[in-house]
C-alpha cells in the first residue's frame, strides 16, 4: 500500500469535502420540503427589478465603482478584480443577477434581514415577511425607501464578488455604498 504525500492526502480531503457539499445541496434542490431554486411573486419581483436598475445607474459612476476596490475576497483580490473575469460592467452585472425566494434560507428566519446571499454564487435570495405572506420584506423597503433598497443591491453584489461579512459588517458595507453611490 502507497503512502500518500501531504499534499495528496489534502486534495482528497478537498475533493471528499466538496463531494458532500455537492451531494448535500442537490438533496436539497430536489427536496420537496426545501426549494432553493423558487422564483419570485410579480411584487417582490417588480420591486427588485426598480431597485436593480437604481443600482445600475448607481454603478455608472465613477466615485460608485470606487466601492469595488476597497473591499477584497478572502484570498485578498480586489472585488474589481473578480468582476473581471465575469466580461462586464458592474452595471451590467448587476442586471444579470438572479433573485430568488428565501423562504428556505436559514437566515431569512431573522426578522432583520432582507436579502441573503451565499459568497461568491451569482443569486440573491429575498426572504419573505413571515410564513404563508405573499411578499417579501424587501418590496416593502423598497418602495419606502427606493435609495435603501438600490443600496442592498449593491451591497449584496459585493457579496456575489467574494466579499465576506463580519469583518466588515452588514451596516458598515451597506453605508460604504450608500456613502460611495448617492
Amino acid at each position: 500500500m502507497s503512502r500518500r504525500t501531504p499534499f495528496q492526502a489534502r486534495v482528497l480531503s478537498t475533493a471528499v469535502a466538496s463531494l458532500a457539499l455537492v451531494s448535500t445541496l442537490c438533496a436539497l434542490e430536489t427536496s420537496p420540503r426545501v426549494a432553493f431554486n423558487q422564483p419570485l411573486g410579480a411584487f417582490d419581483a417588480g420591486a427588485v427589478e426598480r431597485a436593480k436598475a437604481g443600482a445600475a445607474r448607481w454603478l455608472r459612476k465613477p466615485e460608485c465603482l470606487k466601492v469595488l476596490t476597497e473591499f477584497t475576497d478572502g484570498e485578498g483580490r480586489t472585488l474589481d478584480r473578480n468582476l473581471e473575469t465575469w466580461g462586464m460592467s458592474a452595471a451590467e452585472y448587476v442586471q444579470t443577477l438572479s433573485f430568488r425566494d428565501g423562504a428556505a434560507m436559514a437566515n431569512c428566519d431573522q426578522p432583520r434581514i432582507e436579502l441573503v446571499t451565499v459568497r461568491g454564487l451569482p443569486r440573491v435570495y429575498v426572504c419573505p415577511m413571515g410564513v404563508g405572506a405573499l411578499n417579501g420584506r424587501f418590496a416593502r423597503t423598497q418602495i419606502q425607501s427606493p435609495s435603501l433598497a438600490e443600496a442592498m443591491v449593491i451591497h449584496e453584489m459585493l457579496h456575489t464578488l467574494g466579499l465576506g461579512e463580519n469583518p466588515p459588517s452588514s451596516f458598515e458595507i451597506t453605508e460604504r455604498v450608500r456613502a460611495r453611490c448617492r
